[in-house]
Parts: C-alpha cells; structure tokens; sequence
C-alpha cells in the first residue's frame, strides 16, 4: 500500500509541475510549457501565424485532445481556427494578405489549471514566382490562465502509509484559487510550393516550410508573486508536404522541431492517403474521396498513430499517442486521443484553383 501511494502521489506532483502550478524549487524547474497537439498538421496558426492563407482561401479546422486520463484528471484541450486569404484578382504581380483567427481551452489535471486563449493573425505573402510564395506573419492575442488547489493532496497529508485528507495541508486558506492572464504575441516566416491546385491527383506536389518565434514579450506567469517566472520563448521549426505518387497513392509527411526554455520538441512521420474516387472535372455532383493511415514518432515521448477520411472539401481526422516516455509505467503506455475536423476551399481533389496561387 505504501509503494503504490507514493507512487500515486509522486505522480500528482509530477504532473503539477507540468502545470506550472508551483514555483521553481529544489533544483526542479516548473513553468508550463504551451499546449501542443499531436496532428500538429491540424493546427497550422498555433505552430507558425505565417500560415494564414497559405496553403488555401479558405481554411477552418475544430480540434480536441484528451490525455493523462490513466495518470490523473485528463489534460484536455479543444481548439478551433479560421484562416483566409485576402487576394481579390489571380494575376496579381507582387502578393497578397492574409489573416486568420484562433482560440484555444486547456484543463490539465487535478488542479483543473485551465488556459483560455485567442489570438489573430496577420500575414503577407509574396509572390516568387508561379509556384513560389514567402510569407511574413504576426500574431497577438491574450490568455487567461485559473486554477482550483482544493482537489490537491499535499506532503503534509502523507501519514507515512497512505494519504490522509484529515491532516492539514499546510497551505494558507487563501491559496485556493489562482487567476492572471497577460498578452501574447508571435512571429513566423512560410514558404510554400505547389505545382499544381489538384495536388490529390496524381503526381502532384505541395511543401510548406517555416519558421516561428512565439511569446515575444516573454509574459509573466508567475502565480504567487514568489519569484520572477517569464514564458520562455519558443521556437517552432516545421515542415509538412502533400506528395502525389500516382492516381491511387498520396504522401503527407509532418516534421517539427521545437525549443522552449530547456525543453525540446522533435515529432516526424507521415500518413499515406488511398484514393477511392476523384473528383469530376467537368461536374460537381462528383465528389472526391480518400482514406488514410499514418505513424509519427514524438522523441522520447510517445508512438503516434492515425486516420483519415477526406471527402470532397472536409477532413476527419482521428490520432491515439502510445505512451513511450518514463512515464509509461503509470500510464500504461496509454498518452492521448486526438480528433480534428477540417474544412478547406477550394478542395484537394482539383476542380477549381485557389486564390492562394499565381499560375
């Protein structure tokens, strides 16, 4: 009974220091990290704001995420974005806006930390060449971040076999709640190649590269006035592409690389899209289909596994991460569970260009 209490508790504490929810003691640092989801391909304006606009006209996309469920009170976050570009005329010479908007809930844990989050984006896209386009994008918003201490279990509480709710937890009455919230911004540049709109037909190519800088102003997020605690920066690297082999077989490999305060961030892999039908080219009752299944690896994390159905403009996407970090004792190799659901225009079954391109 004692090992697996202090198993349980050991637990607990670990996973409130992934919160953020004490100060940095004892040589540990704490600090939250910033969300991240595992179909980071889902979440374009959360990885880099240079992303609005530049891959369709128009793109919306709902996520939610649930893990930790067998460790503790599951780490949930739903998601939802929109992005669009502003281009009114295809033959334009020089480029064109973009803009996008984004807004986030994350609950993590028996502390019921919970961040609410918007942010709008702004991006300008230049014009390469016919198949070419660099994007410059900024982004500003504000998060709001609240937590509940009252279904805490404390050292103090721990009577040498087994917790103890009698027992004091040695906190003042008045850390019960805690609530703060502050600006944030980013930046990020995009570069993004496509040689032809149809990209899901045939041996068709589209790669978009990037770059991004988040929390630019570095915001405090210490909660107790203890000590002085910034957001560290982050920085996102990612590359993703949609890669025709033949009328049947689609690639869309994913790699990111991330770096905030010590802590780094390398997931890769790839899902393989079966095409069932293409569209018409000459109707719109027609409507393309696909399916498809993919495997990503986080470093030193978890196994990442997928599915997919694309039909005409709308996606359904569904992940489950197979725990392979030290935690997976506890957690019985079981991380999250992912769902996204994805609109875009014009469709990638070809039919009608996007306003995105110059050709």
């Amino acid at each position: 009974m004692r090992n697996k209490t202090t198993s349980t508790f050991i637990k607990l504490l670990f996973l409130s220091l992934m919160c953020g929810l004490f100060p940095p003691f004892g040589g540990i640092e704490g600090g939250c990290q910033d969300i991240h989801l595992s179909q980071a391909n889902m979440t374009p304006l959360l990885v880099n704001p240079a992303n609005a606009g530049s891959e369709y006209t128009i793109r919306g996309i709902l996520n939610y995420r649930s893990q930790w469920g067998s460790v503790s009170e599951p780490f949930t976050t739903m998601m939802a974005s929109y992005d669009m570009n502003f281009k009114t005329t295809r033959n334009s010479k020089t480029g064109y806006f973009a803009g996008g908007i984004y807004l986030f809930s994350d609950k993590a844990g028996a502390s019921q930390m919970k961040t609410n989050q918007v942010n709008l984006s702004g991006a300008y896209h230049i014009n390469l060449n016919s198949k070419n386009t660099l994007g410059l994008g900024v982004q500003g918003g504000y998060f709001q971040r609240s937590a509940n201490t009252n279904n805490l279990t404390w050292g103090s509480q721990f009577d040498g076999y087994e917790y103890n709710q009698t027992y004091s937890t040695g906190e003042s009455p008045d850390f019960t709640g805690i609530s703060f919230g502050s600006a944030d911004f980013t930046s990020g540049l995009v570069w993004t190649y496509r040689n032809d709109e149809g990209y899901l037909s045939g041996k068709k190519m589209l790669i978009n590269s990037g770059f991004s800088l988040h929390h630019l102003t570095k915001p405090e997020i210490e909660t107790q006035a203890l000590v002085q605690d910034e957001l560290h920066y982050r920085w996102i690297f990612h590359t993703n592409a949609i890669v025709g082999l033949n009328e049947k077989y689609t690639l869309l490999p994913y790699f990111l690389f991330s770096r905030q305060g010590t802590v780094n961030e390398i997931m890769f892999g790839s899902d393989v899209l079966y095409m069932f039908k293409q569209a018409s080219k000459y109707t719109k009752n027609n409507k393309g289909m696909a399916v498809g299944m993919g495997a990503f690896y986080r470093w030193n994390d978890a196994i990442i596994l997928s599915t997919m159905l694309q039909y005409d403009s709308y996606t359904i996407a569904f992940s489950y991460d197979i725990n392979s970090s030290s935690l997976n004792e506890a957690s019985n190799k079981r991380g999250a569970y992912e769902l996204a659901i994805r609109y875009v225009y014009p469709n990638p079954f070809g039919g009608i260009k996007s306003k995105s391109r110059f050709n």
